[in-house]
C-alpha cells in the first residue's frame, strides 16, 4: 500500500511540475511575440514589465530577468536622445534585473553579453567623461562572454558594433570592425532553432556588416 500511495504521489508531482512548466513556456513565448512587435520606448517598457512579472513567478529561471534588462536597455537608448533622465533610470533597471540573473547563472555567456550592452548603455550617458573607464569594461565581459561560448555570435555583433562607433585614432572604425561583423555573420549562421533563448542580433549585424563593406569600397 505504502509503494501505491508513493506513486501516485510521484505521479501527481509529476503532473503540477508539467503544468508549471507549460505555464511558464507559454508565458515566455506570448512574451517573446511581444518583443518582436516592440517598436518605442513604450513598448519595450511594457515587455520588460511582462518579463518581469514572469521573473516574479519564476524565481529559478534566469531567462525572464535576461529579457527584463534587454527590454528596459533598449527603451533607454531610444529614450537618452529625449529624456536623459528617464533613459538612466531604465539602465539602472536593466542592471538590477540582470544581476538577478547573474546570481542564478553567474557563467551564463549571454549575461555578459548583456553586461557589456548595460555598460555601452552607461557610455552614452557621458561618452566624453566615461569613455577610458567603461571600454576596458565593455571588452573584458565580451570577452567573458566569448570564453563561456565561443559560438554565441551575440559577443563579436557587439563587439564590432562597439569598434565601429569608435575613433579610428583608438583603434575604431570600418576597417577594424568588419572582422567582428564576419565572424558574428557565420556563427549567426551555425545557429540552430534557439526556444526561448536569445536570438537577437542576426539582421542587425547583417546591416553593419553591409554598411562597413560599403564604407570601405566594397572590400
Amino acid at each position: 500500500m505504502k509503494k501505491i500511495t508513493l506513486f501516485f504521489a510521484f505521479a501527481l508531482g509529476s503532473l503540477v511540475l508539467s503544468a508549471q512548466s507549460a505555464q511558464y513556456t507559454n508565458a515566455m513565448t506570448k512574451g517573446l511575440v511581444q518583443l518582436d512587435s516592440a517598436k518605442n520606448a513604450a513598448d519595450f517598457q511594457a515587455v520588460a514589465n511582462t518579463f518581469s512579472r514572469i521573473a516574479g513567478a519564476e524565481p529559478k529561471e534566469w531567462l525572464p530577468l535576461y529579457y527584463a534588462s534587454f527590454g528596459n536597455l533598449i527603451s533607454a537608448f531610444i529614450l537618452y536622445p529625449t529624456d536623459a533622465s528617464k533613459a538612466v533610470l531604465a539602465v539602472d533597471q536593466a542592471q538590477a534585473s540582470l544581476d538577478k540573473a547573474k546570481a542564478l547563472v553567474p557563467q551564463e555567456s549571454e549575461l555578459a553579453v548583456m553586461q557589456a550592452y548595460i555598460l555601452i548603455g552607461r557610455l552614452v550617458e557621458n561618452p566624453m567623461g566615461r569613455g577610458a573607464e567603461i571600454t576596458p569594461q565593455v571588452y573584458a565581459e565580451l570577452g567573458k562572454a566569448a570564453a563561456l561560448n565561443p559560438d554565441n555570435p551575440r559577443a563579436p555583433y557587439l563587439q564590432g558594433t562597439y569598434v565601429l562607433n569608435m575613433p579610428e585614432f583608438y583603434g575604431g572604425g570600418a576597417g577594424n570592425a568588419k572582422p567582428h561583423f564576419e565572424k558574428a555573420a557565420a556563427l549567426f549562421e551555425k545557429e540552430t532553432e534557439r526556444g526561448l533563448l536569445p536570438r537577437w542580433g542576426k539582421e542587425e549585424n547583417a546591416k553593419m556588416l553591409e554598411q562597413v563593406k560599403s564604407t570601405l569600397g566594397g572590400k
